[in-house]
């Protein structure tokens, strides 16, 4: 059997075609490819931004153990200080015999001790300032760029 003309005129774009699909196909490939690989990257900026983050938190929770281990250390310094110099005071003021005597024991005593109270104060509000402006760097640096 002959082929006609027009069957022959068919069979002639086909190979256009499938060059067309196969292009097509080469394109989708190439975009998933490239899909893939941007959120392969997105991925590995948020791994990256995750592992900083914890170094800064792991850093930055060391530095706030160790100022409330100062503060804690500073406490109980000052808590036997206190308690050894009102031991001092009672002995002093039971031993006295005036009543004058005793109330000027207790007055030194009391001055001495809202002195201490207060500079102890003043030295542990520093050092949480001091922490509390360490911690906000990251935040003054971003708010001062802006």
């Amino acid at each position: 059997m002959a082929k006609s003309p027009t069957s022959a005129q068919k069979s002639k774009p086909a190979p256009k075609a499938a060059k067309a699909e196969a292009h097509a196909t080469e394109a989708a490939t190439k975009m998933l490819d490239d899909g893939m690989e941007k959120m392969s990257d997105m991925a590995s900026k948020f791994g990256t931004y995750a592992e900083d983050g914890m170094k800064k938190i792991a850093e930055h929770a060391s530095a706030s153990t160790e100022v409330m281990r100062t503060i804690g250390s500073r406490n109980m310094d000052f808590f036997t200080r206190t308690l050894e110099q009102s031991v001092e005071a009672t002995q002093a003021m039971t031993s006295a015999k005036d009543p004058r005597k005793v109330v000027e024991i207790q007055t030194g005593f009391a001055k001495s001790m809202m002195s201490a109270y207060t500079s102890e104060m003043s030295a542990q509000a520093e050092l949480c300032m001091l922490a509390w402006r360490d911690a906000a760097k990251p935040f003054t640096k971003i708010w001062a760029t802006k």
